[in-house]
């Protein structure tokens, strides 16, 4: 594979080790929705990859990058509970939808992905940037990848990361406006919204998946 981009199975694998990074980060995630909310992001998150590890065991080796999104996004949609999981379920459904017809996964399609992750959440979190929602992370990500200069998937998923784990980090000075977190005030604050924090993760894991496996040709 090249830095360019990846195909499906490729996709299939970044998000195999997406996971299992997000599962060993259940204890953080749990930590830091304690402090604001419920206390079991981090368990819905493991559950949610999980799923997405399990019917991935199962996936066809001929599905297309719309039908690996789209069976992450079911399976993590079909196994969890709450906002999140309907969120980022979507979230990924919604990435699979933007790479109809696409062999592969550059940086211009992954940018659509972006983009197509921040309306799904628009739409159905009704949030905006600033809200101290998962939107705050996803909103930095697009935010870093505007520059047309931007030729290869490796250099883009690093600006992303970069920008996810800043914009979730800046959360941590916002009040929240969604949720049942919405009625603590300025208790929240210092404390980062655990969505956007478990959205920096996934794009810091496909960075790092990225660059173990890519070559410069």
């Amino acid at each position: 594979m090249n830095k360019l981009g990846m195909n499906a199975r490729e996709l299939r694998l970044c998000l195999e080790f997406v996971a299992e990074t997000v599962i060993g980060e259940e204890s953080r995630l749990t930590s830091l929705d304690s402090a604001i909310g419920d206390g079991d992001h981090g368990i819905t998150m493991r559950i949610g990859f999980e799923a997405i590890k399990r019917k991935f065991a199962s996936l066809d080796e001929k599905a297309d990058l719309e039908r690996v999104f789209d069976h992450a996004g079911k399976s993590f949609m079909g196994a969890t509970g709450g906002a999140i999981g309907v969120l980022l379920g979507s979230m990924l459904t919604a990435s699979g939808k933007a790479l109809s017809g696409s062999a592969e996964m550059g940086a211009a399609e992954f940018k659509r992905v972006l983009e197509a992750m921040e309306l799904s959440l628009i739409k159905l979190g009704k949030a905006k940037p600033g809200d101290k929602t998962i939107l705050d992370a996803v909103h930095a990500a697009c935010e870093a990848v505007t520059d047309p200069a931007i030729q290869d998937l490796q250099t883009m998923l690093i600006r992303a990361a970069t920008a996810a784990a800043e914009g979730a980090q800046k959360t941590s000075g916002m009040l929240c406006a969604k949720g049942r977190a919405s009625r603590l005030g300025e208790r929240v604050l210092g404390h980062p919204d655990p969505g956007a924090v478990s959205f920096s993760i996934i794009l810091e894991a496909m960075a790092k998946w990225l660059a173990s496996h890519a070559v410069t040709q």
